[in-house]
């Protein structure tokens, strides 16, 4: 339980299934920082991140409808890996210490506290959002975190179709039913809650009958540029079941694709890394790249057929 919050005060907690030393990391490098920090459906540009006392950290938080909010930090305290003490020296004012507790060897406890000048500025930007803001950035923290200790999955293909055209294809339920798949396979839709937070939940039914149920919660939803969200193995009622494929593959992935609009065409992206994983699951689920590259080619290639004929 986090200590109760003085009025003029924002806490947040998380016990985190990693060692300390990697969580410290991801808090303070700037490849990492931009792949978590902030609410969900923004994202971060940093321009300088010198960690040491007296450094400052400048980066831009970008919101969902392309808003820009500029942000500058002083950092006063580091002390790696235990503790982080900075200024956020533009509006709103505040200064934060993050704390890092090694619970054991591979679990650590995060404590956020942000501190404001008096308790009329901190009901201000609790208004705003805040409190809700850093609850999601450490639940995106967390997320993230749980992918990184095996490799990544990665597949780019470049379409001839505008980028909202495709981005539609990949969020609408009637565009998705008529070229999502591996070949062969027909997908069934139970329930399209399609917004950050929401459930997609599917059947794959496969040529020989039976079919194979997943589901999709949605954690960040930027149109047209990028959808992140965790997959998942269920059975037709939506519970939790061991994966199909293998008995040691993972059971959740976190899933990235994105989308670049390039003179007409669309590059899109798909990152997927397992979450909470075991070093065997981890293992499975690398052994598996050639077999999904392959399931995805035939999909793509349904996709690339369907656009097509949607452009003609």
């Amino acid at each position: 339980m986090p200590p109760v919050a003085q009025e003029n005060q924002i806490i947040e907690s998380r016990v985190l299934r990693a060692p300390r030393e990697l969580v410290f990391r991801m808090f303070t490098e700037a490849e990492h920082v931009s792949h978590w920090w902030g609410p969900r459906g923004f994202r971060t540009h940093t321009t300088l991140m010198d960690v040491r006392p007296g450094g400052l950290w400048t980066h831009t938080m970008i919101g969902p409808d392309g808003t820009e909010y500029p942000n500058e930090v002083r950092y006063e305290i580091v002390d790696a890996p235990e503790r982080l003490v900075y200024e956020h020296i533009n509006d709103p004012l505040f200064r934060a210490t993050i704390t890092f507790s090694e619970k054991s060897a591979q679990e650590t406890e995060v404590l956020f506290v942000m501190d404001f000048l008096d308790v009329r500025l901190r009901n201000a930007v609790a208004e705003r959002g805040a409190v809700e803001g850093l609850q999601d950035t450490l639940a995106r923290f967390e997320e993230v975190l749980s992918t990184y200790t095996g490799e990544e999955f990665v597949l780019t293909r470049e379409l001839k179709a505008p980028r909202e055209l495709v981005y539609r294809s990949w969020t609408e339920p009637d565009r998705l039913q008529k070229w999502f798949g591996p070949v062969g396979t027909k997908l069934i839709i139970k329930r399209a809650d399609i917004r950050e937070g929401g459930h997609f939940v599917y059947g794959m039914q496969l040529p020989d009958g039976n079919t194979m149920w997943g589901r999709w919660t949605f954690r960040d939803l930027t149109p047209f540029s990028r959808i992140v969200l965790v997959t998942s193995f269920v059975d037709e009622n939506e519970q939790p079941i061991a994966p199909p494929m293998a008995k040691d593959f993972p059971v959740e992935m976190l899933s990235t694709t994105t989308f670049e609009e390039r003179d007409g065409k669309t590059l899109v992206t798909l990152r997927s890394r397992a979450m909470y994983a075991s070093p065997v699951q981890q293992q499975t689920f690398a052994g598996f790249f050639q077999s999904m590259e392959q399931g995805w080619g035939g999909t793509f290639g349904q996709l690339i057929a369907y656009l097509a004929r949607e452009q003609a």
